[in-house]
């Protein structure tokens, strides 16, 4: 584990993607399995630096993505980016906001996107509920967000003030009150805990499952076998054993 004093912003908002990874491809084609994103109005909640905006403007166009994020850093990044990007997306269309106030109209969106963003919002219902509210009726929240089942906890740990990273074995399963002594800072679901975010009386969830890593760092370290990892891992998706992936992978449409 690699100690981390200063850094708990990182901690609490986490880290997001600096590139368009193989195992982030892999989400999008499952996504594509669930969901049409052809010409449709999409918001990534979230976005970080912004590098499933561009990718998501390829189905629709530049001007139909948009993003959120609390971290004003995180914009501005983005904003150095744009100009190398293909697909960019207008910086106006980049909110500085938080999950639980998003900075958009009822009823304006087709899709919202939210890749391991819930664990880390101040309060996670809310956020759904902001969620239903942007999106048009028929519209589809799209989750990853992580998972009880999988036997690390992928976000570090604070011990005596000190904030450890680290993939950490076994905490995500001991009881919560052990979990939440030492990783205050995030949440991971179960089944039950993540389906009670969204009320039934305005959402239908109609697909929900568990993905396991991308093991791109298995591929560049390992090689061959690193991919024979994968490819077992990646297989065990359509088996009972995807109660153990890392994340679960939602989609649900309001009402």
């Amino acid at each position: 584990m690699k100690v981390m004093e200063s850094d708990t912003k990182f901690a609490h908002l986490g880290k997001p993607g600096a590139a368009f990874s193989k195992g982030f491809q892999r989400r999008l084609d499952l996504i594509n399995k669930q969901i049409d994103l052809t010409n449709k109005k999409i918001l990534d909640q979230g976005c970080g630096e912004g590098v499933w905006m561009s990718q998501f403007a390829k189905f629709t166009s530049p001007e139909n993505v948009y993003g959120s994020d609390i971290d004003p850093e995180s914009k501005l990044n983005y904003e150095l980016r744009i100009k190398n990007l293909e697909n960019a997306v207008p910086a106006e269309n980049y909110k500085i906001c938080a999950a639980e106030k998003l900075d958009f109209e009822d009823n304006f969106f087709d899709i919202v996107f939210s890749n391991e963003v819930l664990e880390h919002v101040n309060d996670d219902k809310k956020s759904v509920e902001e969620v239903n509210r942007v999106l048009k009726p028929g519209g589809y929240y799209i989750v990853f967000t992580p998972n009880s089942g999988w036997p690390f906890e992928t976000h570090g740990i604070f011990v005596n003030g000190k904030y450890y990273w680290g993939n950490i074995p076994f905490l995500p399963w001991m009881p919560k009150f052990i979990f939440k002594k030492f990783a205050p800072h995030v949440r991971n679901y179960s089944n039950g805990e993540v389906e009670r975010l969204f009320d039934k009386d305005k959402w239908d969830i109609i697909y929900h499952k568990h993905v396991f890593p991308g093991f791109d760092g298995a591929v560049r370290r390992f090689g061959y076998f690193g991919k024979v990892l994968q490819w077992k891992f990646h297989l065990l998706e359509k088996t009972p054993l995807h109660f153990f992936g890392i994340s679960h992978f939602i989609v649900a449409k309001k009402k």
